[in-house]
């Protein structure tokens, strides 16, 4: 009798499960789509039309840190940063005060594989913002004095960005990942590339990378798709592809096991990370790893410990081994990854530190091989409630529709995500993580104070079961 009640206590929850998945499904087919054309000079043209009374609209680029090299790494971030400094038709202040007139802001950022430029206005006046975007592309002044005061911002910027110990190790994690590749380097530059770069070097990187092929021209608001693609013929079609040099391009890719320890006893605590090679953007593990991700999750001593949380990593770790924080990742570049989790502790004790680390993996090792039905449905309900609500707002969702053009050349809508996320079951998920993270080999980093980080060839060891 008892099988029989399980049984049918299973078939209702899958039953509640197939109609809200139907209802999300539903309510994701009746909001906006996007729709994306190609000029004739390659330049793709996305927009999403949510009938907002705002719009976000800009160029993302396929250029960043991946595409540099030791002597000019931060090249692209000074670029993107002369985009404020004015053009030879608008000055910087003539620049602010335009767009301020009418309400709207130019937001640009430069990441490891990317480059965006885009402006927040009303839907009414995104054809005068598109004439800024075009004038700051395409005309940008380069003044030398301007480059060397940003410059020295730069270079400041560098030094303050040591104190966020956890985007140091980050950098560091890519660093012994990606070593002797590109992916290696961080987006915010180093001393001697920023240093070195000049006009000269700006105009040439610009025109070797600001190329339509290489472009995505993005906008979600209220805003048609015939009236965009009109606008980008306007200012952007008569860009042309063609290179008096090479063509750029970015390393291949290689992952390589290793650790990278800043020990800095001023530090209060010691940060890690641990992380295998991930997948990139369009593999079709990528879904079934951030779910993964989602199920080992989070955790900070803000929200207390107990052995009755829904978790069990948390009810383990939260309890006498001086764990601050804890938080898992899946990052997904073009062709590659990182899968791992980042960490907080004390610090002073390798025991604790060892201890942590394991218990980490032992929840890795759950997901290759253990992890039931249940769990899975509940790590997906988090991923939906964390992708639905980030892509709620304009920019986030022209950022996403931009980024998925240039890393797979398509946009899946939310239905088609929908359903992906829908069809993952655990033999999904456990196979994604067997392939990917079960006995793989790990990158480490470390800082502040490591002297209590666990022994790598440890570490090696936690990843396989039968070495725990």
């Amino acid at each position: 009798m008892l099988s029989v009640a399980r049984a049918g206590v299973a078939s209702v929850k899958n039953s509640v499960r197939s109609v809200s998945a139907l209802a999300t499904r539903d309510v994701l087919a009746k909001g906006s789509h996007a729709e994306v054309s190609e000029l004739k000079n390659g330049l793709r043209v996305s927009t999403e039309n949510n009938g907002r009374p705002t719009t976000t609209v800009g160029v993302w680029i396929e250029t960043g840190s991946r595409y540099e090299s030791e002597s000019n790494n931060g090249v692209s971030r000074l670029l993107e940063h002369m985009i404020h400094k004015g053009t030879g038709k608008r000055s910087e202040a003539q620049l602010e005060s335009e767009l301020s007139s009418i309400g709207a802001k130019l937001v640009s950022e430069t990441s490891r594989d990317h480059t965006a430029i885009f402006v927040q206005s009303s839907s009414q006046d995104v054809e005068k913002v598109v004439d800024v975007l075009a004038d700051v592309l395409r005309n940008s002044k380069l003044d030398s004095s301007a480059i060397e005061g940003e410059k020295t911002h730069l270079l400041a910027a560098l030094e303050e960005a040591e104190e966020d110990h956890m985007g140091v190790v980050m950098d560091n994690l890519h660093a012994a990942a990606f070593q002797g590749t590109s992916l290696a380097r961080s987006p915010l530059g180093n001393t001697t590339g920023i240093k070195s770069v000049d006009a000269s070097a700006l105009k040439q990187w610009q025109a070797d990378h600001y190329r339509p092929v290489r472009m995505v021209f993005s906008a979600v608001g209220g805003v048609e798709h015939g009236k965009l693609t009109q606008l980008a013929e306007k200012y952007f079609g008569d860009l042309s592809n063609s290179y008096p040099g090479k063509v750029p391009h970015s390393d291949g890719v290689r992952f390589t096991g290793s650790e990278f320890r800043f020990r800095n006893d001023n530090v209060p605590h010691m940060y890690g990370a641990i992380a295998v090679e991930g997948v990139g953007y369009g593999h079709h593990d990528a879904l079934a790893l951030r779910v993964a991700s989602q199920f080992v999750g989070q955790w900070d001593v803000t929200h207390g410990s107990s052995y009755n949380a829904p978790s069990k990593l948390v009810q383990q770790v939260s309890h006498g081994y001086n764990l601050h924080a804890f938080q898992n990742f899946s990052l997904n570049y073009k062709d590659t990854g990182l899968f791992g989790v980042q960490f907080i502790c004390k610090g002073d004790s390798v025991d604790d530190a060892t201890s942590i680390a394991r218990w980490l993996q032992h929840e890795w090792k759950h997901l290759s091989s253990a992890v039931d039905e249940e769990e899975v449905n509940r790590a997906k309900n988090a991923l939906r409630t964390q992708l639905y609500q980030a892509l709620e707002t304009n920019t986030h969702k022209a950022a996403f529709n931009a980024k998925e053009l240039l890393h797979t050349g398509g946009v899946r809508s939310l239905v088609d995500i929908e359903d992906s996320l829908e069809k993952l079951d655990k033999t999904a998920v456990r196979e994604a993580v067997s392939r990917h993270v079960y006995d793989r080999d790990i990158a480490a980093s470390g800082v502040g104070r490591t002297e209590a980080w666990p022994n790598y060839a440890h570490l090696r060891y936690g990843m396989s079961w039968w070495k725990l």
